[in-house]
């Protein structure tokens, strides 16, 4: 009986490799991050294209939001990485997290999942990641903690990487994004970790994407909203299709041009076009 299983499991394994659609070096790229708990293309990514945006609006200092910080692994690695860019941009990044700090708070919605998640789960260790990072964490509920982010008028926020799991939690945040309108970027780059589950558990009837169609629904002068994935989108590893952007389209500095100037590549008399890999 032992073996049967063993060797049906090998089978679906190897049916699974062997079906999957996509190159298998963006497997081994999604190995690595779940070997290696620091390492997140996609946050560099996002942090650099974030803040590369802030230097074309003239904007040198910005704040970079993780909600849902558990035990702190996307913390490390967004500190790691702003090191990096602060000397490649010239640009100075501040990074929050928010978190309840208890775990998972009690789960009775259905749009929650509460036969995925469970209450307790991902509890913060306070005292080691104090000990760990040198980033500020607001613990408790995020209806109140936006309140106090708020109090010590933060630096533009450039970007945000979601991942509180419910419904519930990603929509209260989501709500008070009107009360965040002084210091937010015109378009604000946000990941949502938990867009996608390997269950298939998650649709647009429940979990972080309801979330973002009840926010869209609204009469409000923000929208989220996804890009099309396309073929020439390369700059989001293991994560373009689950980023949207937020759009303040009565930002005073959303109208302002930050395309490239690239008149002299569509001249005739050029035989290269001037193209930089990074913008």
């Amino acid at each position: 009986m032992k073996f049967t299983i063993f060797f049906f499991k090998i089978k679906l394994f190897l049916t699974r490799i062997l079906c999957y659609e996509k190159p298998y070096r963006v497997v081994l790229t999604k190995y690595l991050s779940l070997i290696f708990k620091s390492f997140r293309p996609h946050y560099e990514s996002i942090l650099y294209e974030a803040c590369l945006e802030a230097k074309k609006l003239g904007i040198d200092h910005v704040s970079a939001l993780e909600l849902g910080v558990a035990q702190g692994n996307g913390i490390v690695a967004l500190e790691k990485y702003k090191k990096k860019i602060e000397k490649v941009l010239d640009i100075k990044i501040d990074i929050y997290g928010f978190d309840m700090g208890s775990g998972m708070p009690e789960i009775v919605m259905p749009e929650d999942l509460p036969f995925y998640w469970k209450q307790g789960q991902y509890k913060t260790d306070k005292e080691h990641l104090a000990k760990t990072i040198n980033s500020k964490i607001f613990y408790g509920n995020i209806k109140d903690t936006v309140d106090e982010f708020i109090k010590i008028k933060p630096k533009t926020i450039s970007c945000i990487f979601f991942d509180m799991d419910l419904y519930s939690s990603t929509l209260y945040f989501l709500n008070q994004i009107p009360k965040l309108a002084d210091y937010l970027l015109p378009r604000v780059l946000c990941y949502f970790d938990d867009l996608y589950t390997v269950y298939n558990y998650n649709g647009q009837c429940n979990g972080e994407l309801k979330a973002i169609d009840d926010f869209n629904k609204q009469d409000l002068d923000y929208k989220l909203s996804y890009s099309i994935d396309h073929i020439h989108s390369f700059k989001f590893p293991l994560a373009k299709s689950t980023i949207l952007t937020i759009h303040s389209f009565k930002h005073k500095l959303y109208n302002k041009y930050i395309g490239r100037e690239d008149d002299k590549n569509i001249e005739l008399k050029s035989k290269k076009y001037d193209f930089k890999l990074l913008e």
